[in-house]
């Protein structure tokens, strides 16, 4: 993923999530969109922590929802 789709991601996001160095470690290991919508559903279905499974469905929504 390149560097300006990570820091539009990054501030489109970030205001609204608890762990910024969370999503950060994500985007940095993503290759593109649709590798991090992978790895954010795989992380949802195991994540049992509430406050990061409520950021994993903040960001996924909104990157959903951006056209």
């Amino acid at each position: 993923m390149d560097e300006k789709t990570k820091e539009a991601l990054l501030v489109d996001i970030a205001p609204y999530i608890e762990d910024i160095e969370f999503f950060k470690e994500l985007l940095e290991n993503s290759r593109n969109i649709e590798d991090l919508k992978r790895k954010l559903k795989e992380l949802l279905k195991k994540e049992e922590n509430i406050t990061r499974k409520t950021d994993i469905k903040i960001i996924l929504n909104k990157i959903e929802s951006t056209p």
